[in-house]
């Protein structure tokens, strides 16, 4: 990642689906925009005197990478970002004719977007979801489409915070839903997931 400096404005756009957004899976709507990742990411960087950073918050629910490509320059370069943490996959994983390599030939389409404007990249991994959100199959893609992500992260230089494994083992404490299946961050995975951009972030910012 760039140098980034202290005095200057910095944009960081967080884009991506209802895990970017913070979606309340058992009552079918947006949760607090303060217990999102995003918000929380602006906290800790306002909280340890970064003021010109701004952090905004561009996630859809119910969206894929089709979606992310046809709005990139909404989204992305009109909101003058700087950094662009993407947060796709989730709703490509779960449908019945998933196409592995269409979901990476979107997801290398963005980072090339961004590497073309010089706008620094990262990528979150598609997030754990209970099987019986869309079956036993659609849970055992998980594994190898992150593992497909991962390299084509490394391949491309992008920076990526595994929010996969990070939260896999504890469903009850990091995905919010009780009453439908588990598949949307919890308040305390969107707090983990803000601590892990700041670490990644903050060091490049001098």
């Amino acid at each position: 990642m760039k140098v980034f400096y202290k005095d200057k404005p910095l944009t960081v756009v967080c884009y991506g689906d209802s895990n970017t957004k913070y979606y309340l899976g058992d009552l079918q709507q947006n949760g607090p925009e303060e217990a999102s990742y995003p918000a929380k990411l602006q906290a800790l960087f306002s909280a340890n005197g970064f003021e010109n950073v701004r952090v905004l918050n561009c996630g859809f629910p119910d969206t894929q990478t089709d979606f992310a490509v046809a709005n990139f320059q909404k989204q992305v370069v009109d909101n003058e970002a700087d950094i662009c943490i993407f947060g796709f996959g989730t709703n490509c994983i779960r449908q019945p004719d998933a196409d592995l390599e269409d979901y990476l030939d979107d997801m290398a389409h963005l980072f090339a977007l961004c590497k073309q404007r010089n706008i620094e990249v990262m990528s979150l991994l598609i997030p754990w979801f209970a099987e019986d959100y869309c079956g036993k199959e659609g849970q055992l893609r998980l594994p190898g489409w992150n593992g497909a992500l991962c390299e084509l992260c490394l391949t491309r230089g992008v920076a990526l915070l595994d929010t996969y494994s990070a939260f896999s083992g504890e469903p009850d404490l990091f995905f919010s839903e009780t009453a439908t299946p588990k598949r949307h961050y919890s308040a305390e995975a969107t707090s983990v997931i803000a601590q892990m951009a700041f670490a990644m972030i903050a060091p490049y910012i001098r």
